[in-house]
């Protein structure tokens, strides 16, 4: 998690709002989005979101490996020298 993660920005840009608003009007009902905002970006963070990145990452990368030590299928008609394919028809 950087600094500059949009992620990061908007979740801690929402929490700053629900902060200011309720320095505006301290009453329950600001209270308790407060502590929703909170709750949103940590299970966010740390909880199913941030372990299904990892596992999405890790997917791909073993598709990676898998895609590269593959080795090409082989071909359907294979020419002689001198022969040309022709077009079935």
């Amino acid at each position: 998690m950087t600094f500059r993660d949009p992620r990061f920005v908007i979740a801690y840009t929402v929490i700053l709002g629900f902060a200011a608003a309720y320095v505006h009007s301290p009453d329950d009902t600001m209270k308790g989005a407060l502590i929703a905002a909170f709750a949103g970006a940590w299970g966010y963070y740390l909880g199913s979101s941030s372990s299904s990145n990892t596992v999405r990452e890790q997917v791909g990368k073993a598709l990676d490996i898998a895609a590269a030590n593959s080795a090409p299928p082989p071909p359907d008609v294979v020419l002689k020298p001198g022969e040309t394919a022709k077009a079935e028809e």
